[in-house]
């Protein structure tokens, strides 16, 4: 009875021990890879602006601006955002202000990144 009880307190004991090194064996390659995406560096992305005359026969149709996102085209803006109608920006300083804003908007991630009447009034857009 004494033995027993020995042999059946030494096989728990290896029992629990092989478990354990079985759940560590398991855990050791979730843990890697857990580490391997948070030490894998994220590109940003890279903002840029292109500007336009509307149409180049007729300058009075004003400016445009084009946002890319790593050189590919992303928004095409050919007239002023949030006013009714098809009428360009009066400059190209103009329209590369609202590109600006948009481009902030686009970093912050503030999602759409559309531009207000009021935000046009604030950067003095819409006087002529």
């Amino acid at each position: 009875m004494y033995m027993v009880k020995h042999l059946l307190y030494f096989i728990s004991i290896v029992l629990i021990s092989c478990s354990s090194a079985t759940e560590q064996a398991e855990q050791t390659p979730l843990q890697n890879n857990t580490q391997a995406q948070i030490q894998t560096p994220t590109t940003t992305p890279v903002f840029s602006s292109q500007f336009f005359l509307v149409d180049s026969l007729n300058h009075k149709l004003g400016f445009g601006y084009n946002i890319l996102i790593d050189g590919a085209l992303f928004i095409h803006q050919n007239s002023i955002p949030s006013l009714p109608g098809n009428n360009g920006f009066s400059s190209k300083e103009k329209a590369e202000c609202v590109a600006n804003l948009v481009i902030h908007k686009l970093k912050n991630n503030i999602m759409p990144p559309s531009v207000s009447k009021q935000e046009l009034d604030s950067l003095k857009i819409l006087i002529p």
